[in-house]
């Protein structure tokens, strides 16, 4: 003899099944407003005090934190041309890097071209 489910355990089972969907799905997808790389509290933090007080300071660093990285791959790509690096300069959203270089006796004013590095200058100083 088979005994077909009834009416009611179809229906706890589907319903069942309805709230593991959507609670899988709330899980999967992120909340309005966010992406994969943003903060979830990042719209709480800049609500602070601390935050609204400090606003220019925190920016600029924002701003400012992959510049070291940026001057040291130019000091690389130019020590690796045979100069002997002094100085590397570059500012936020400019497209060239300026590296000072000696080479034997002489100075250099070197040019590079930002983000690919390729050498647009040299002059001798």
């Amino acid at each position: 003899m088979n005994k077909l489910p009834s009416l009611g355990s179809k229906i706890a089972a589907s319903s069942f099944i309805a709230a593991l969907l959507t609670v899988t799905t709330g899980c999967v997808t992120a909340p309005g407003g966010y992406n994969d790389y943003g903060d979830i509290y990042e719209d709480i933090y800049k609500d602070t005090d601390v935050y609204k007080k400090n606003k220019k300071s925190i920016k600029s660093i924002e701003k400012d934190i992959y510049r070291p990285a940026i001057e040291q791959r130019a000091a690389n790509k130019v020590a690796n041309m045979g100069y002997r690096v002094k100085d590397v300069k570059y500012k936020k959203g400019d497209r060239t890097i300026k590296v000072k270089a000696k080479r034997g006796n002489d100075n250099y004013k070197i040019e590079l071209g930002y983000p690919n590095y390729n050498v647009i200058k040299v002059k001798k100083d």
